[in-house]
């Protein structure tokens, strides 16, 4: 029986998992959509206005991207210790504690970036709690499931006018 902390844990790493693959997918189709826009002028010749739709798509996507960073600034971990249930703060607490190296160092990373964030590793739970508060007045993950609703049918529609405007 896995403990609630290795729990955490886990959802940790998989929260870092699905954070790389939204970055990955961020470049593929943002710089896709150059490749695309322009083979489509330079290679094949072919001119319609309606091909630079596929352009500002990989210019939106490339814009978008800087969602995903927002997104996930914090980790859940650290959210759970703004929870109202005490033991959901001690469970992420310990597991902070346990994998200090990992969550605070990916922490620290997206705020800090090459900065020094060495105090970041010598807070004490208040401190942190303090901290997570200030990085999370925003609700960056709420905002970005919005921005997804939207960011999909308007991939879609400029896919749409590209697949129109080749075989017009």
């Amino acid at each position: 029986m896995k403990t609630v902390s290795a729990q955490l844990y886990e959802d940790f790493l998989k929260e870092k998992k699905t954070n790389r693959r939204f970055e990955l997918a961020g470049l593929y189709i943002g710089y896709g959509a150059y490749v695309v826009s322009l083979g489509i002028v330079f290679w094949f010749k072919r001119e319609n206005p309606l091909f630079s739709a596929m352009f500002f798509l990989g210019l939106f996507t490339r814009v978008s991207s800087l969602m995903i960073g927002r997104v996930f600034l914090v980790p859940k971990v650290f959210l759970q210790l703004l929870s109202t249930n005490p033991s959901e703060k001690e469970d992420a607490w310990e597991t902070i504690q346990a994998h200090k190296e990992e969550i605070i160092g990916r922490l620290a990373g997206n705020i800090f970036g090459w900065n020094d964030s060495s105090e970041l590793f010598s807070l004490n739970r208040e401190q942190m709690i303090e901290f997570v508060k200030k990085y999370t007045v925003t609700d960056w993950r709420r905002i970005g499931k919005i921005f997804l609703m939207f960011y999909v049918p308007i991939s879609l529609f400029v896919t749409y006018l590209t697949i129109y405007a080749w075989f017009q």
